[in-house]
């Protein structure tokens, strides 16, 4: 199934009017596009490098976005556009790319779109929902002969809190089809040294992400690590094709847009893809999500599909608004991460050996059948009887 770009993008030249861009691969249009105070000025507030916004009311909040991001002309296109690619096999990627910074600390992934029933595309599958990087072009996909190896590096004594992932996985963990390898780091070091002794793919992250008094921005573990250095560390990898940075408390989620910048700023050269939440959530929901986009990923389901999934796992319950917290940021033309090699099969050796031993005996049983004829004509020929070779049967 392939996908179709329905790129929106936001602009403004004075920060007071702004301008809703849409584009498709056979039309584009601009539309101006109303945006209220209340929501520049929490997108503000989340620019601000300690603030912690209560999330209130995502419902609301999932409505406001809806309406800057899908007025009714947007939302005809979008889904005219959804119908054209299902008659060809194919299926919507919806693309944001924000240039004004305080609307692109807003979580967009709340968005909801009202008419006869309300719906969220970032929960509908057949409406993929990222974010696109400025990097400009993607790695190739990372080729796989084995299970899909995650790497969760948490703070000192909080591995307990994770360790549920094994639970959720172990179907898949005991077919040997996925690997998570749940490690307690300290500082960089730790890091490095844990990612030299294996080889993994994916790199989940659950530190505390700020900017310190210097204004470099930090993940903290036991010590701080600078994101740069980061980066500069995972890109000595090449098998890892995903990163993943959560922040982790106990009390209710809470919406932070410093996360989603510091996921931004790992991908490079050779990581096509960071998720991360823009907030704070519980190990119970970032377990929740993990499992279920690992497990999407190991069945070859499209990263922004699995994200999909994972967004989907957090909307069980009722009370539940953490739905909108997964964020996907891709590098443009990434298809796919990961190229996972078939599984062996433990009998294919054996098939082997068993046809090549009866080759041979097909062969030497003509040349004595040939010997036989031989010995036994009655007129002798100048020119021996050919030996035609049996063709093993497949």
């Amino acid at each position: 199934m392939h996908v179709v770009p329905f790129h929106i993008s936001i602009g403004s030249e004075d920060n007071v009017t702004f301008a809703l861009y849409v584009s498709t691969p056979s039309k584009s249009f601009a539309t101006p596009v109303v945006i209220p105070e209340d929501i520049i000025q929490l997108g503000i507030r989340l620019l601000q490098p300690q603030h912690l916004e209560p999330l209130g009311d995502a419902a609301a909040l999932g409505r406001t976005l809806g309406s800057i991001l899908f007025p009714a002309v947007v939302r005809d296109i979008l889904v005219s556009s959804a119908r054209e690619a299902h008659t060809e096999n194919g299926r919507i990627q919806i693309q944001l790319q924000i240039a004004v910074p305080e609307l692109a600390a807003l979580p967009w992934e709340w968005a909801v779109i009202e008419g006869t029933r309300s719906w969220a595309p970032s929960v509908n599958e057949d409406y993929g929902v990222v974010r696109m990087s400025s990097v400009s072009e993607p790695a190739p996909p990372i080729g796989i002969d084995g299970p899909l190896n995650v790497l969760m590096c948490v703070p000192p004594n909080q591995k307990s809190e994770y360790s549920a992932i094994h639970t959720l996985l172990q179907s898949e963990i005991a077919e040997q089809r996925i690997h998570v390898n749940i490690v307690e780091i300290h500082g960089l070091a730790d890091l490095n040294a844990t990612l030299s002794r294996d080889v993994y793919h994916v790199v989940h992250l659950v530190g505390d992400v700020s900017l310190n008094h210097d204004q470099y921005m930090n993940i903290t573990f036991g010590a701080e690590i600078d994101v740069f250095e980061l980066q500069e560390t995972l890109s000595q990898y090449n098998d890892i094709g995903l990163v993943c940075v959560t922040c982790s408390s106990i009390d209710e989620p809470q919406i932070r847009a410093i996360p989603q910048i510091f996921a931004a700023l790992l991908l490079s050269r050779t990581i096509n893809a960071a998720i991360t939440f823009s907030g704070i959530s519980t190990p119970d929901i970032i377990v929740r999500f993990a499992a279920t986009c690992y497990n999407a990923i190991i069945d070859d389901t499209p990263l922004d599909l699995a994200v999909t999934r994972g967004r989907r796992a957090l909307t069980s319950g009722r009370r539940d608004t953490s739905w909108g917290l997964p964020q996907l940021r891709i590098v443009p033309g990434t298809e796919r991460l990961f190229l996972f090699e078939p599984p062996r099969d433990p009998w294919r050796w054996i098939w082997s050996v068993t046809a090549v031993i009866g080759i041979a005996a097909a062969i030497v049983g003509a040349i004595l059948l040939g010997r036989f004829l031989v010995d036994t004509s009655a007129t002798p020929t100048d020119t021996p009887p050919a030996i035609v070779m049996p063709t093993p049967e497949p």
